[in-house]
């Protein structure tokens, strides 16, 4: 997949976001993403070397870390595969839906009226007993 802004490079940074209940992709290479957030740049660096937030293991997705987004700092983290999968398994059944590849407005509205907070900080315990309990 070639990146959204150059159409040159091959897209390494692959992004989701909702913005006016619409959900979008972005897909940008390296170069044009640290040219277009050389902040967010160095933040993803950073977050790649220290690994998966919860295990350490080989980065494998990420973005912003819901939980320091709740104390209003933004900060880039990974996830390995095993964490990612469990984490989205866990905040599915809080919000159905969530992770497929379409999104209805519904579901959307159902997200935005439940306690947000709540859900990350159980998702958050959650993720910690799970990754204690596979060691």
């Amino acid at each position: 997949m070639l990146c959204d802004i150059c159409q040159e490079r091959e897209a390494t940074i692959h992004t989701t976001h909702i913005v006016d209940d619409v959900l979008r992709h972005g897909n940008l290479c390296d170069k044009c993403f640290e040219a277009s957030k050389p902040a967010e740049a160095n933040d993803l660096t950073t977050a790649l070397q220290a690994g998966c937030r919860y295990c350490g293991g080989e980065p494998y997705g990420g973005g912003d870390d819901p939980i320091a987004r709740l104390s209003g700092v933004r900060k880039v983290s990974f996830m390995c595969k095993p964490c990612g999968e469990e984490y989205y398994r866990f905040l599915s059944q809080k919000w159905p839906g969530l992770g497929e590849t379409t999104i209805t407005t519904e579901q959307i509205a159902k997200i935005r009226t439940s306690d947000m907070s709540s859900i990350l900080i159980e998702a958050e315990d959650h993720m910690k007993k799970w990754v204690a309990e596979k060691k």
